[in-house]
């Protein structure tokens, strides 16, 4: 695969009404992009203790907090905490040629915005399903604030037990839920016997690059990934879904349409910090998303990640 075309970004420059926050997240954002280590000056002794505070165990690395929430929807827009926003979600859902009478079940849906946008758009039904708690449970309240509760209404699943009744959907809308499980058959399979005759499948979610180069990008991006990935090339995932129980439509390399949708919310990085208004938890939420976030655009441009989008229909 060729390397992606990504225009080259400057530095983010932040500007916090904080000295405090200017010396700390601005150093540390720059210090980051320009691919240097970040040295903190040296902190003024602190006047000894009676006794020492509690330490709490750090949370894990898949932990979304509200801070995180937030974070993640100022970025990403309100009700998302991934790229793309409504209008990718309507796109994604329209291959599944949903109406008014379809019930649709999103899977990795994050805080539901995607799901929601399918309901107001199609007239369906959607129930959201996230690996998060946090998420889920985040999102289930944007639905219920937005009045669709009923009709969107977005839950934790577990993927040994998911719940799905034998034929109950008409769709599946797959997004990055499959690169980081291991028994990736048994979770497609699921979705096919959950889905109706003739029930449509779309799947978008990271992959290999197809000659399966893993170099310096590629070591930084699964290392400081949430959940370890474990990701099969575009080829293989089609192969996945089709040994699944399904007829694949089309399969394609979706990186190069991606990109865009990365950068344009990876922009406003600069803009929010400039505000000023982040609390110290939340400006410590916003550079570890832009970090994140730079190990997959830098793993893109090196040829070493790709995205692949697969359509498909249950075989009858």
């Amino acid at each position: 695969m060729e390397k992606m075309s990504i225009p080259e970004e400057q530095p983010v420059a932040v500007s916090p009404a904080a000295p405090s926050a200017r010396t700390g997240l601005r150093a540390r954002l720059h210090a980051w992009w320009e691919g240097y280590e970040f040295v903190p000056p040296p902190k003024p002794p602190e006047p000894p203790q009676a006794s020492i505070a509690t330490v709490e165990a750090p949370p894990p690395k898949d932990f979304w907090g509200p801070e995180r929430i937030l974070v993640g929807q100022m970025i990403w827009g309100d009700g998302f905490t991934f790229p793309g926003g409504g209008a990718f979600a309507a796109d994604l859902a329209q291959a599944l040629v949903v109406n008014r009478n379809s019930l649709v079940m999103d899977i990795g849906c994050g805080l539901g915005g995607g799901t929601r946008t399918i309901v107001e758009r199609y007239g369906s039904k959607a129930y959201g399903f996230d690996l998060s708690p946090e998420l889920a449970r985040a999102g289930d309240a944007l639905s219920a604030k937005a009045g669709l509760d009923l009709r969107a209404p977005i839950a934790h699943f577990d993927i040994e037990a998911p719940g799905w009744e034998r034929g109950q959907f008409d769709a599946a809308l797959l997004r990055n839920v499959v690169s980081i499980v291991t028994d990736k058959v048994a979770l497609v399979r699921r979705i096919a016997e959950s889905l109706k005759r003739a029930g449509r499948l779309v799947l978008i979610d990271w992959a290999l690059a197809e000659d399966e180069r893993q170099g310096a990008a590629f070591g930084a991006y699964i290392e400081g990934e949430p959940r370890p990935p474990y990701l099969g090339t575009v080829g293989q995932l089609t192969y996945l879904v089709e040994t699944a129980g399904f007829t694949v439509r089309t399969t394609e390399d979706y990186t190069e349409k991606f990109a865009p949708i990365v950068l344009e919310g990876w922009r406003r990085i600069e803009s929010l910090v400039g505000q000023g208004t982040l609390k110290p938890a939340e400006g410590q939420a916003l550079l570890n998303e832009a970090q994140l976030w730079s190990r997959r655009i830098g793993a893109m441009k090196a040829g070493e990640l790709a995205i692949a989008r697969i359509e498909a229909h249950k075989k009858a």
